[in-house]
């Protein structure tokens, strides 16, 4: 009587630990790549994508087919106005330049107030992940929710070695 109960407990456990390690490993992934970006000088598009592919090494063994990952160079204007610089986007394993991103517009997601400094700037990470659990699909057959969990995280960093970042071919 109590093994349905039991079952569907450790069913539940298997899904919520599984799904809190990739949500880590996206975080992981965010930070790592901006960090790298940000102890550059300058980077160009073949630095970028090479940045890109080393953040997805660190979500394995998960897939990576749902990844779209968003690196940027925001500069603040004199009146805090953030400006984006130049941006690239890397999406389920295809390189190229990020359409929403785009130079000279504000950046298409909300900055935290504290990052605002007139007249400096920061690297932007974002990293969204369309997250399916390995028994969702057995579940859904019988009850209808969404199979997809959307795990996302971004990060803010400074330039270390200079006060802008530049991607030469962005």
């Amino acid at each position: 009587m109590i093994l349905p109960f039991m079952l569907v407990l450790m069913i539940g456990m298997v899904e919520l630990t599984d799904a809190l390690n990739v949500d880590r490993k996206v975080s992981r992934m965010a930070n790592a790549v901006t960090d790298l970006v940000a102890q550059a000088q300058t980077v160009t598009r073949s630095e970028l994508n090479a940045y890109l592919q080393l953040g997805e090494t660190i979500l394995k063994p998960y897939p990576s087919d749902d990844l779209t990952f968003v690196i940027a160079g925001v500069t603040f204007q004199a009146n805090g106005v953030p400006e984006v610089d130049w941006s690239y986007q890397r999406k389920a394993g295809v390189g190229g330049p990020a359409s929403d991103w785009s130079a000279g517009d504000e950046p298409p997601i909300t900055l935290p107030a504290t990052l605002v400094s007139p007249n400096t700037s920061i690297v932007v990470g974002a990293v969204t992940l369309g997250y399916t659990p390995p028994l969702a699909g057995i579940f859904t057959q019988y009850y209808s929710r969404d199979s997809v969990i959307t795990l996302s995280d971004t990060y803010y960093l400074r330039p270390r070695l200079v006060g802008t970042i530049q991607c030469t071919d962005c």
